[in-house]
Order: C-alpha cells, then structure tokens, then sequence
C-alpha cells in the first residue's frame, strides 16, 4: 500500500524523501494471449492509479481568501517579500508590473494582502474588471493562453480583495469570467479535447478555470465543479498512472511545459486544505530533464522540440514545475537543477513568491547515481559516465505506451552524446509552414520512425493514414488520435500499448555502473507486417579517458514476408565515414570534439549493405523524397537547432524472414581518437562481443532469442588481460562461473527484473552454469 503524502507548501516543508536509484488502422494484437496480457496490464493499471486519487474535488472552504494561498500565509508574506531568496523574483514582479497593467494590479493584491487599505483596494477591483472587459482572444494560435491567463488575474483579485467587491461588481466579474472561459479551446462547459496530452492538458482546466472556479464559488460553483471535476475525473486519473514511471511523454520541450501545468492543482488543492491529491511519485518525474541535460545545458532531444530557437550557448530552462516540484517535496537536487537550468516568466514570478520553498537548500546533480530507469508505461533508461563536459550521455527507449500528440514514433531509439551530439533524433519541429506542427516534414519525416536510430520493415504495400507516406516504420496509434481519457489509452482496441520491457539492470555498483541493460519487445509497435521485434541495449561505461564509453546494440527482425526489406539506422549531424563494416563521425561546430565509431558484426560483411544517406537535398529522405524543411540558414546558425542531414543505414543483402543486427558503437576524442578491436563471438543460442580494451577486456552475451534460459553458457576471452562479463537472457537465481583453467569461480545473483549477470577474473574460457 502507498502512503499518502500531503505536502505542507512553504510554512512547513516536507522532509525530503529518497527516491530509487535509480498508421495501420488495424491494431497489431495478433493473438489472444497477447490481447489477455494487455487485459490484465490495463486492469493493473486502472487499480494503480485508483489508488492515490480522491473521488471527487473538495469543497472550497467558506473564507477569502482560499487561492493559491490562506489566512496562514497572509500572514507570513511581510517576511516573505524581505526573504533575500526571494529578492531576485521581487525584482522580477516590479519590473513586470511596471509595464504591464495585468501584472502590475497582481503585484498590487498582494501588497494589499500585506498592507490592506479600502481605498486603494476599491482602486484596483475596478482596474481588474476594467482589464478583464477589454480581454479579447488574441487572433492567433494559441491565443486562448491570453484570456486564460487573465482569468488568473482576475480571480486573484476576486479572492484576495473579496470584502470590497460589491455585489454589482461580483455579477459582472462572473459574467466576464464565464465570456473568457468560453474563448478557451476546451470550451465551456470545458468538454473538449482530452485530458491525457493536448491543450486541454495545459493552463486552461488546470490553473485558468479551477482558480477562476475557487475564487467565485461562493455566488457561482458552477465553474468549478466543472472544472475541477472533469481534472478530478480524467485529468488525475492519467497523471498518477503514469507517475510512476518517474518521467513525462511529451518529449523535450512540451514534456517540462505540460509538467509544469500539473504542478498547479498540486499546490492549488493543497492550500485548499486537501492536502497533495497527486501520487507522491510525481515528485521524480522532473529527474527525466536531469538526466537528458547535456553538459551544454541543452537537453537530448526528445518529441516535438521548439526549445531549438534557444541561442546557442544558452541553458533550457523547466519552466516552474521542477522549482515546485523542488519547493513542494524538499527536493534539493531538483532544486539545484532549476537554479541550474531557469525557467519562470513575467506570468509565473507572482507563483514563485508565493509557493518557493526558501528554506531548501540546493542538493548537487552529481550525488545522483550515473543511470536511471524510467519504468512503465515508458521503459526508458538513461545512462551517463559522469556530470561534467567530459560526460557520456546514452538514452536508450522501448516505449511501452505512445501517447500521440508531440510523442513521436520512436520505440527502440537511442542517442549517444559525448563533446557533442554524435547519434541523435533528426528532424525539425521549426520554421514555417515546411516544418510546423502536422506540415509534410513532420507527418512524414520528424514524427516518423525513419527520423530515429530505430529499425524499419519496409511493405511497399503498406498504408498509413491517407496524407501520409510510407517511412517503413512503426504505426500510429489510434490512428493518431490522442486518448480523451486513461480508460481511452488503455483500450486494447486503440492500440496505444506499443512495446513491452524484457529486462533492465545496471550494476555492479549501483551509484557508478559499469554495465546499464535494458530489453524490450517493440512488435507492437509496428503492424501486422511484422512477427516478431526485439532490440536489446547494452551501455558500458568503459572508465577510459580515451574511450570513455560503448553502446551494444543487439536486434532480431522477424518480417511477414522475408521480401520486406528491413534496416537499421544511425542518425548524424556531420557526414559519416563508411569502411566496410565500419564507420566513423565526427562532430566539429562549436568547439565540439566527440567521436563515435561503429563496428557492425551482424550481418556478416559479405551480407549487408552498409551506406550513408544525406547531404543536400537528401537531408530528411524518405524511399526517393526529401521533405525539407525552410529553417533559415543564419537562423540554423546562431540557435540551438540540431536537425541533421546524415544517416547510417544498415540492411541486409538477400531477403528472409527473419534477421539479427549486432553493432557495437564507441565514443572517443576525435583530437586524439582511438578505437578498440572488437570481435563477434557467436556459439550456438547465443551472440555475443569481446571489446579488447587499453587495461581489460570487455564481454557481452545474450541469447538470439531473446528468451530466457537456465542453460550453461560458455564463454571464452582469450587473451592475459582481466575480463569483465555481461551475461544477459539468464533465468532468475544464483549462477557461479568457473575458470576453465585455474578452476577460480564467481558468484553472482540473477534478478527477475534483469536476467543478467555480471562478474570480473582473468582473460581465457568460463562456463557460466545456474547453482
């Protein structure tokens, strides 16, 4: 059972708690037994997330005033606005407040607050409802932020100043406040759109109209019965389901944006005196954002990403919801990545000087342990070598759901980054209308598997939706219609599940690992043009100052029809070497200096066609088209965009069912660069590779088929220099492996979760057998 947190907001904060280390319209379930375990996953999950959520919305207490904060608090702000943690934010909103009129009566309600005066109360009751009239929809995209945001200002008054208003004035904020609810895209009644992704996920339920509905309920509960209600009904349900995976779907950029909307009710209701209506596991979801930030203080990029027209040079900020994430669960290392990283605007300081916790001390980064699992409904894992510049960075992903929206259709990616971005996500969420949300580029290049170092089954006959191409990737679920609801995106039917976790571990030491693996099934993912797709990971934190890191990467591709080709595929941003079953990049623009070289071991020379594609004119191609992008060149170069113009692709020769892709991938420097031998062992069930290192020798095995097994595996590494050993596809238990020669044994255990076992000893043949 899960204990109930409730957070205690600013006055008291929670004691920190620790966390763990850590197209086809047809839905591809092509088996009863398949379409059973996706039953009892979705019965699972629905038990799950009924657990931590209240029923329905509490009753706003009967007394002004009850947003974002209450009588308690009113009575700490004197201190709080002399608190030197908040000065900088104090400076902030003055300066906001002196150009604009919206900010500057927000600014002056909480003077009031601090120094009430009727006189001057009474002044700025009639400046609000004077703003609120004159509010408009903006004639723009998105320009119901604009009036959803001046419900905020309004119900900060309403409530703040709620002894001076007359009853004249109440019925006329009421109708304005109902006039702008309507401008919001959701509608009102706030019907619309869906309550897992989409703007109906934003501001407009989950701060405009719940803050609007708090501050009127008195005269008017209509608004927030509606709105809290529908958050309460759908809204939370889907949050505390996905929590726990300790990560967020919307990618790099919308991914922090939306986080930071949920991170509203979370303090709204509690200053309600409802305490944290959310699982306590939300306060990990902002670890996803730590562990892609590169020591440039950009992150990997991830989904639709527009945080690309950041200056090169220039951090990504959060947005608010790490800092209240921090504020909320004592979180200092949380805390330290917002001071790090930035992120509140003119429109959220007033929320900062409200809800910092400045009693939290910042915790650094780098007491984190090294690798990160991100567990279901996602099967993400994030492996580093360490914090600094010199820091590898691997993300590697199974996506076990895909929610639509700005998740792309990625399932089994990874990208490396070392001194620079050297395997990467292509495409481009920027420019006009070549590269904005549902142009060609991203319906058919940015959004689509073959935009991803992922794997294709290319069906020349196969049909996506009509205005798309055919990528010979992965399809979309539902059609690409976004799920309304939890219940939604967990209907079989739908086909949101896309993949499953065989396995994940890292180890031997937890807080710095030498070995981080993770196994996913990604059939689901594609459609009935496949049988089977697996795709093994293996991150190997190399501990060399020259070769600081390698990705193994194992796939076996079984087809419907061995004439679909299939391919694997690399991503760059600079044009690849290719040698024979080798290849090399580099990365040159400011003053990067990674390399990552890649030896393919399977298919065998002799069977695969291993080439580059890219360059201009084929810098997004897809089966004989280029579907550019108008990103401006001097707009290219003075941002952070990183779209890529290269790829690596790998294909096997002559047609069959089924085929397995073995590619090993090293990082080094490419100012003194060096690459270590690496050789395919291969007996019988299983496949392997032995990375003779400068000081030791490193040895990966795992089974063609994926499957579990308590078979004795033997293993040989020849050679006098120590051997360091991943065993993977193992049944759980105690396993001992025995030194052929010297009869020297190491005993290691086997857990459910990994299947896979680790240990060190000298160069020459083991045999690994279950005790």
């Amino acid at each position: 059972m899960k204990t109930r947190v409730v957070g205690r907001g600013l006055l008291t904060p929670p004691a920190a708690r620790t966390g763990n280390a850590a197209g086809s319209a047809t839905p591809p379930y092509k088996t009863p037994a398949v379409a059973n375990a996706v039953a009892l996953l979705v019965l699972a999950a629905v038990t799950r997330a009924a657990e931590p959520a209240p029923s329905r919305p509490p009753t706003p207490p009967r007394e002004h005033p009850r947003l974002y904060l209450r009588a308690e608090h009113v009575r700490a702000l004197p201190a709080r606005l002399n608190d030197p943690v908040l000065a900088p934010a104090i400076r902030r909103l003055e300066a906001s407040a002196a150009r604009s009129a919206q900010h500057r009566v927000e600014w002056q309600a909480l003077q009031y607050l601090v120094a009430p005066d009727a006189t001057r109360g009474r002044a700025i009751v009639a400046d609000t409802l004077e703003l609120l009239k004159k509010s408009e929809l903006p004639p723009r995209q998105d320009g119901c932020r604009v009036t959803g945001r001046m419900m905020v200002t309004g119900a900060i008054v309403y409530d703040w100043l709620y002894p001076l208003l007359t009853a004249e004035q109440k019925k006329a904020w009421i109708a304005e406040l109902v006039r702008l609810a309507k401008t919001q895209e959701c509608g009102y009644p706030p019907t619309g759109q869906g309550s897992v992704t989409g703007h109906s996920s934003e501001a407009m339920i989950m701060r405009d109209m719940i803050s609007a509905g708090i501050a009127v309920y008195d005269e008017f509960p209509e608004m927030y019965d509606l709105a809290a209600g529908r958050f309460f009904r759908e809204h939370l349900p889907a949050r505390n389901w996905f929590y726990p995976g300790h990560a967020y779907h919307q990618g790099d950029s919308y991914g922090p944006h939306r986080y930071s909307w949920d991170t509203f009710p979370l303090f709204i209701f509690d200053r309600l005196g409802a305490g944290n209506v959310y699982s306590p596991e939300q306060r990990f979801v902002p670890y996803l954002w730590v562990y892609t930030t590169r020591p440039d203080g950009q992150r990997l990029r991830a989904g639709d990403t527009f945080k690309q027209s950041s200056p090169w040079g220039q951090p990504w900020n959060e947005f608010v919801g790490t800092l209240f994430t921090a504020s909320y669960y004592g979180d200092g290392v949380l805390l330290s990545q917002y001071l790090q990283q930035g992120g509140t605007s003119d429109d959220d300081t007033i929320f900062e000087v409200l809800w910092r916790n400045t009693q939290l001390a910042p915790k650094p980064v780098a007491t984190l342990p090294l690798t990160r699992y991100f567990g279901a409904p996602f099967g993400w894992m994030v492996a580093r070598t360490g914090w600094g510049e010199d820091a590898v960075i691997a993300e590697l992903k199974i996506n076990e759901y895909n929610f639509n929206n700005h998740q792309h259709l990625d399932a089994g990616a990874f990208q490396i980054y070392y001194r620079g971005s050297l395997a990467i996500d292509s495409g481009l969420y920027q420019g006009g209308s070549a590269g904005a949300y549902g142009s060609e580029h991203t319906k058919n290049y940015s959004w689509r598997t073959i935009a991803h170092n992922s794997l294709l089954v290319y069906d020349p006959a196969e049909k996506f939706r009509e205005e798309y191409g055919n990528d010979g990737g992965q399809r979309f679920p539902n059609r690409r219609s976004e799920a309304r609801t939890l219940a939604d995106l967990l209907a079989p039917e739908k086909g949101y599940h896309t993949g499953k976790v065989l396995a994940h571990g890292f180890g031997p030491d937890a807080q710095a690992p030498s070995y981080t693996l993770l196994q996913g099934d990604l059939t689901d993912a594609y459609s009935k043009k496949v049988r089977a797709v697996t795709r093994s990971f293996v991150f190997l934190n190399l501990r060399n100052a020259q070769v600081p890191a390698a990705l193994v990467v194992f796939d076996r591709v079984v087809s419907a029809n061995p004439a679909f080709r299939k391919f694997w595929l690399l991503h760059t941003l600079e044009e690849p070497r290719v040698q024979g079953a080798t290849a090399s990049v580099d990365r040159t623009e400011h003053d990067s200096r990674g390399r990552l070289n890649v030896d393919v071991l399977l298919p065998a020379a002799d069977a695969a066609e291993f080439s580059k594609i890219g360059g201009p004119g084929k810098e997004y191609w897809v089966f004989g088209k280029n579907y550019t992008n108008d990103v401006a060149p001097e707009r290219m170069a003075r941002s952070s965009i990183e779209s890529g113009a290269w790829r690596l692709e790998l294909t096997p020769k002559r047609p069959a069912e089924e085929d397995l892709f073995f590619t090993v991938m090293q990082t080094t420097n490419r100012n003194s660069p060096a690459r270590w031998p690496v050789t395919r062992l291969e007996a019988n069930d299983r496949v392997g590779c032995l990375i003779d290192g400068a000081d030791a020798q490193w040895l990966v095995s795992l089974r063609k088929d994926n499957q579990r097994s308590g078979e004795r595996v033997p293993l040989r590494a020849a050679g006098a220099k120590s051997c360091r050993v991943l065993v993977a596809d193992l049944v759980a238990g105690k396993w001992q492996a025995r030194h052929e020669v010297t009869g020297a044994t190491r005993d290691f255990e086997v857990t459910a979760e990994a299947g896979a076992g680790w240990f060190e000893g000298p160069g020459g043949t083991w045999t690994v057998a279950k005790l």
